[in-house]
């Protein structure tokens, strides 16, 4: 009888700590509208960057654009365009880490007119 105890016990204890608080607080949502302007910063900063032909500070501004733009989302079409504006991004750090900074630098400019072009998309 003593061992069922503890084993009702332990299960309780586990369960218990599956459903603490923090599982039901509600995310913090973000505007998009505020996100879309801090990427544009960005962007604007990684473009700053190239001319001192730093590849690895370019990357690694490029690589916090995309961090910043995965909490961009609306509904399945505009994380679509999103995902390709991503893209972009991602092929704009590796012509960086490359050297290519002139490539990179068309991919930024793409990647900001699609990340301009989100919000009819919401």
């Amino acid at each position: 009888m003593q061992v069922k105890k503890v084993f009702i016990t332990f299960a309780l204890f586990f369960s218990m700590l599956g459903l603490s608080g923090t599982s039901f607080a509600k995310e913090a949502k973000i505007d998009n509208a505020a996100i879309l302007k801090e990427v544009d910063a960005q962007i604007q900063a990684a473009l700053d960057s190239i001319p001192a032909a730093d590849a690895q500070k370019t990357a690694t501004l490029i690589k916090e654009i995309s961090e910043s733009a995965s909490n961009l989302s609306a509904n399945y079409k505009f994380e679509f365009e999103r995902d390709k504006a991503v893209l972009k991004l991602k092929k704009a750090r590796e012509l960086t880490k490359k050297s290519d900074f002139s490539g990179a630098e068309q991919e930024l400019k793409s990647a900001r007119e699609s990340f301009i072009a989100l919000p009819k998309f919401q």
